[in-house]
């Protein structure tokens, strides 16, 4: 292996998975009595099935739903009818409609009652207020290539379909970053997902953790003493008058240092939290709880984390893969929040759900098929915990809000969404409305904050 070809390869494999203003990073410092905080994002990969997660528990609505959904309740191992749902409390203002969620998601469910927990109802990306007339008149103005996966995930993310740069998390980070509110930071985005586009921005870099570790690269082990290979690590090191391999060779060198300092972190603490189930979001989520441990070695008061879990793409064979899913999710987010509470830092981290879209109250035979509109979960100490925020429409075709086949027209933008947890993190209006244009066409944020 020649020197070009080797320093091509090692800085690709580093650079992607580090963030590199290192530099800045060490310069940053604790502000005295400016709280830490911390936002978790786990993305469900496929398209989560709202229709069969925030279920209608009043008997005539959930008649309604069962009528339509019976060749696939029919199938499945734990029972959906009344009797086996998790009822949950709901606001008066649904007019006597009921709600509840599937056995798997009993955790979930207890969180929500105990007050740790809320439900954001039919929330997707909108580029303006849209309705079935509408879109039937051909004057609705919709986001690019609806119910397409990778769109849907980009336009999730960013505001724009496939192909975007920067993520709403990286612009909410920039904004923190620009009004002083923090200093730039290499640990202050991570992702332990391939969903870093979310925490992307001109000035935010997502720094990715795998196995709760930074990445290392075992094949320089291969060169030591070998001093001309060591040379292109080091950014004094290094003499070369072509300066693109000058600055390659300082920023890899960076690199190698925010790893030995983040894996140096992890293995020297001494953390005692519940148990992680082994499943991947599981892991994924005691990843991001051994970061937070260490905020203050990483001199770190604001960071955004990117988790995620597939397989919701539930075309078919849904009744055997959904709920596995769901009580994954479950299982993962209550081992979340009892770590967050052994921590002591329940307030001051808030974990929230995203996903490619919902998915149809119309079956296929048994599946489903993509969506728009669904509902999440937000889920933390300092949130007004145990409500409904946004709308759960009628589990009924031709409405208002079906654009076909009971695929739900959101109610809440993704930007309404997004501007709260901003809000949360220490952004005023005036920069949030910079950070989401369309913001102004809908109505204001939920308030998703006590």
């Amino acid at each position: 292996m020649n020197r070009r070809k080797f320093l091509k390869t090692a800085s690709a494999s580093v650079v992607a998975s580090s963030i590199l203003n290192m530099g800045q990073a060490l310069a940053n410092t604790q502000v005295a009595g400016d709280e830490y905080r911390a936002l978790v994002c786990v993305f469900l990969y496929g398209g989560m099935d709202n229709h069969d997660t925030i279920i209608p528990y009043d008997t005539d609505s959930y008649n309604k739903w069962a009528q339509i959904r019976q060749p696939l309740l029919s199938q499945y191992t734990t029972k959906r009818d009344l009797a086996g749902l998790v009822p949950i409390n709901t606001p008066t203002r649904f007019s006597g409609r009921q709600f509840a969620l599937p056995p798997e998601m009993a955790g979930i469910a207890n969180l929500y009652q105990s007050g740790k927990l809320s439900i954001i109802g039919n929330v997707g990306p909108l580029l303006e207020p849209v309705t079935a007339s509408s879109i039937k008149a051909e004057t609705a103005k919709l986001p690019s290539r609806l119910f397409s996966h990778n769109d849907q995930q980009s336009t999730w993310m960013s505001g724009k379909a496939e192909g975007a740069q920067y993520g709403w998390a990286g612009r909410l980070n920039d904004a923190l970053i620009s009004s002083g509110v923090q200093e730039a930071n290499t640990f202050s985005a991570v992702t332990t997902s391939s969903a870093g586009l979310l925490v992307t921005g001109t000035n935010t870099t997502p720094y990715h953790v795998t196995d709760g570790k930074a990445a290392t690269i075992d094949l320089l082990n291969q060169f030591a003493g070998n001093e001309e290979v060591q040379a292109h690590f080091s950014a004094l090191g290094h003499q070369t008058s072509n300066v693109l391999e000058q600055d390659l060779s300082t920023k890899i060198n960076q690199s190698f240092e925010a790893n030995e300092m983040y894996n140096t972190a992890i293995s020297g603490q001494t953390l005692n939290i519940p148990t992680f189930p082994t499943t991947l979001l599981g892991r994924q989520l005691e990843s991001v709880t051994r970061s937070i441990a260490i905020r203050e070695q990483l001199q770190t008061k604001r960071q955004i984390f990117v988790v995620a879990m597939g397989g919701f793409d539930t075309h078919s064979e849904q009744v055997r893969s959904l709920p596995k899913l769901q009580a994954a999710l479950d299982g993962a987010l209550t081992a979340f929040n009892n770590a967050m509470e052994s921590m002591g830092l329940s307030n001051n981290v808030t974990l929230f759900t995203a996903s490619d879209f919902g998915r149809t109250l119309a079956i296929n035979g048994d599946g489903t098929d993509h969506g728009w509109g669904a509902h999440h979960f937000v889920m933390g100490g300092a949130i007004n915990g145990g409500t409904i925020f946004g709308d759960i429409p009628q589990a009924e075709f031709n409405h208002e809000l079906d654009a076909g086949s009971g695929r739900l027209i959101p109610t809440m933008a993704v930007d309404q969404y997004a501007a709260s947890l901003g809000n949360w993190l220490g952004l005023d209006d005036t920069t949030l409305s910079s950070v989401f244009p369309n913001l102004s066409k809908f109505g204001p944020a939920p308030n998703l904050f006590t």
